[in-house]
């Protein structure tokens, strides 16, 4: 195993190279700055072996869903990926081939996203891997977009396809199978909207990702909604993994790790979600409508209410 700055200075300094004010991770702390006229938007993560992942998965997988989550909250408030900080307490079970695989997934981010390393820290731990990523964006100055502000009548719109998450950790678990292996790669390698998050500046009244689950989430906005669970999009792996377990809707609508966009536009501007989508190259489904009832209502098929949904995740 090397050594503390044996491996700052072969494993993690060469994904630093291109930020002049990382110093190699020769400083103490880094510097950076942003244009005149734009403001950072800053986010941290905490991913913990047994808890976030499981300890025996691929370290390319790890430091992708690292990175991932992260960026998922920077494209839910429009800005472009900059920079990020690591932190990672490494369990004595942790060998240093481990962490090149690692640092190997980090770089293979870096390169998608043009997100780049400026420091951290390294220490051991007795309890379980625990790795927690600050990542640093930036956007045009009052531009962010945010979870308020939806207004009634506006069209409530997700990303992407539901659920694929949520059944993947089932797969993981053993409790689902998984004959295209789509699922399990969906639960560990997430894909962040990035790009659409910035094509929805200036167009969508509220936006966040979707981490816990569609409808707990979708409480963070403040409002209610008649959302048309037909109109869900969900993925084939999905849809047939329901069609012989009906019990499954609970997972798919409700728990997590699906780190979509969930956003309200004004009904006036569904027309440019076809331009926005073809931008961004990401599949963009109307699934209901704001409104100003007392609660929100799924609505099935036949017009009847599902009343039965399963909370989503929570810490604590």
């Amino acid at each position: 195993m090397l050594g503390e700055f044996e491996q700052i200075a072969q494993i993690m300094a060469p994904l630093a190279e291109k930020v002049e004010g990382a110093f190699a991770l020769k400083n103490d702390a880094a510097v950076f700055s942003h244009q005149a006229g734009y403001e950072n938007v800053i986010t941290t993560d905490t991913l913990i072996a047994g808890v976030h992942f499981f300890a025996n998965d691929n370290p390319r997988d790890i430091a992708h869903k690292l990175l991932a989550v992260n960026l998922s909250d920077l494209a839910a408030m429009g800005a472009t990926p900059r920079y990020y900080t690591l932190n990672a307490s490494y369990p004595d079970t942790i060998e240093t081939d481990w962490i090149r695989a690692f640092a190997g997934g980090l770089g293979d981010m870096q390169d998608r996203y043009g997100i780049h390393l400026l420091g951290g820290d390294t220490t051991r731990t007795t309890g379980p891997l625990t790795l927690s990523l600050s990542a640093i964006g930036e956007i045009e100055q009052g531009k962010s977009l945010s979870r308020q502000g939806a207004g009634i009548g506006d069209l409530l719109c997700v990303s992407g396809t539901i659920g694929d998450g949520a059944l993947g950790l089932l797969v993981a678990q053993g409790k689902l199978e998984d004959p295209t292996g789509i699922l399990h790669k969906r639960y560990l390698c997430p894909t962040p909207r990035v790009e659409l998050g910035q094509q929805l500046v200036g167009v969508a009244h509220t936006c966040l990702d979707i981490s816990d689950g569609l409808m707990t989430d979708f409480e963070h906005m403040n409002v209610t909604a008649d959302i048309h669970i037909n109109d869900i999009p969900l993925s084939t792996a999905a849809q047939s993994a329901l069609q012989k377990d009906s019990t499954l809707l609970s997972f798919i609508l409700n728990g997590g790790d699906d780190y979509e966009l969930l956003f309200s536009i004004a009904q006036n501007r569904q027309n440019e979600l076809v331009e926005i989508a073809q931008n961004s190259a990401t599949k963009i489904s109307v699934i209901g409508r704001i409104t100003d009832k007392k609660q929100t209502c799924l609505i099935k098929e036949d017009g009847t209410q599902l009343t039965d949904l399963k909370k989503g995740y929570r810490h604590f």
